[in-house]
């Protein structure tokens, strides 16, 4: 190319994606030495996962897709899923968990990434991105200064790269199936849940929103799931107040009272059952 000078102005794209805020929840880095199927569960969160490692198959809405080494995948908030590592030799891989400031800001990004359920990008997170995570995962685990901001600045340019370059595989062929009465069920409570942070959600209160029995309810808990009813309510609410604790300077009975709990004690005694500490201290820790 000969010298020259070109004049830039931002693309509409460009801005709407710049304008997201993201609000980063929690990283993680597994790696797993062998074959491995993992226990159903349903996101609270955006998580955008990077494959460093070998293969593994993830199921969506009973959907099959395959994932492999280089490839990125992006899972929405609602999305019932299990994996299975499929490589005997086992498979590593790095998530970020997070979610928008705004509900308006939500919709935008689910408007520039068309995401509904879970997306995967092949060969997406290129030798230089795969290194990037490992030396940011390993500040954040260290806590080194700045960790919060890299992690943040990865995230915009894993969507940056996602929405510029990603192309979308399709889920393999023959195997989606429609949802089960069942996980209809579990996945209209747990938006019931999400909804309405505040309510002290009851199993009568699932039962009379979703027209059913206290016993069908928990057969729907115990084989989507593997759970109880109380427990799923127990720890979606805990998931919620967990990321109040680090993100907001609320006080711990504000915090109860705002998700449902007018006892804080009680709310403390049902936190320390799901994470093993004390409210007070997960905030200490954590922060």
């Amino acid at each position: 190319m000969k010298s020259a000078v070109k004049i830039l102005t931002e693309e509409k794209a460009a801005q709407r994606l710049d304008s997201l805020a993201y609000d980063i929840i929690s990283v993680a880095w597994l790696e797993e030495s062998s074959a491995k199927k993992s226990p159903r569960d349903i996101l609270n969160y955006y998580k955008i996962l990077i494959m460093h490692k070998g293969s593994a198959t993830v199921y969506i809405d009973n959907t099959r897709y395959y994932i492999k080494k280089g490839d990125c995948v992006l899972f929405s908030p609602g999305s019932l899923y299990h994996a299975e590592i499929s490589d005997e030799k086992g498979c590593r891989f790095a998530a970020i968990n997070f979610a928008l400031s705004t509900p308006v800001q939500d919709r935008d990004f689910r408007e520039l990434t068309g995401i509904k359920g879970i997306a995967i990008y092949p060969q997406l997170a290129s030798e230089n991105i795969a290194a990037s995570t490992v030396n940011i995962f390993e500040n954040c685990f260290a806590e080194s200064e700045g960790h919060y901001y890299q992690v943040t600045l990865l995230l915009k340019r894993l969507i940056g790269t996602i929405f510029y370059l990603g192309h979308r595989v399709t889920p393999e062929n023959g195997i989606k199936k429609a949802r089960s009465s069942e996980e209809n069920t579990v996945l209209t409570c747990h938006r019931y849940i999400i909804n309405n942070p505040s309510d002290n959600v009851t199993v009568e209160d699932l039962c009379s929103h979703c027209n059913v029995s206290q016993s069908y309810l928990y057969k729907c808990f115990s084989n989507v799931l593997g759970v109880s009813t109380k427990q799923f309510i127990t720890a979606t609410k805990m998931d919620i107040t967990a990321k109040e604790l680090l993100k907001t300077d609320k006080t711990i009975t504000q915090i109860a009272a705002e998700n449902g709990y007018g006892n804080s004690f009680r709310f403390s005694n049902l936190f320390k059952k799901i994470y093993g500490i004390s409210p007070s201290q997960y905030r200490t820790k954590n922060r």
